[in-house]
């Protein structure tokens, strides 16, 4: 069952512009990255991401992502000072936009990656894509240090 939609205290009725002010910084959109399509899902591992993002920017994307219903913060299954960090069914449904802003830049911005098991979803199985999504299986995996 889908959740109903969020309410926003927004400047404007333009969905376009409700859904920048909520999706509209780099570090969102990176955070949501690393959930789908990654095997992130912790604090310590988003702090590695080659972006460089600050601990403070993160703890507040992330507090923001879970105001906004697009992540859960879950309760870490073998370390109980950590937290682990999932999309909820609102946040996966930003799967086709991941998709198309990586295949669009990819086509028209020079030195682009899209590592290549993950581009060979988007463009031959975008079906099976969205269903590792909805699963939750990563894609990409990540050499993760503890």
């Amino acid at each position: 069952m889908s959740e109903p939609p969020y309410k926003h205290e927004a400047r404007s009725g333009c969905a376009l512009a409700n859904g920048l002010e909520i999706l509209g910084d780099r570090w969102t959109i990176l955070l949501i990255r690393d959930l789908m399509f990654t095997n992130k899902e912790e604090f310590g591992h988003f702090m590695q991401s080659g972006e460089g993002i600050s601990t403070n920017i993160l703890t507040d994307r992330l507090n923001r992502l879970q105001q906004y219903k697009l992540v859960n913060k879950l309760a870490h299954p073998s370390h109980g000072k950590k937290y682990i960090y999932e999309l909820t069914e609102r946040g996966q449904a930003l799967a086709p936009l991941l998709i198309e802003l990586a295949l669009w830049a990819h086509h028209h911005v020079t030195d682009t990656l899209i590592p290549d098991k993950l581009y060979q979803m988007m463009i031959n199985d975008k079906a099976g894509l969205y269903e590792r999504v909805r699963n939750k299986e990563p894609i990409v995996i990540i050499d993760l240090k503890k």
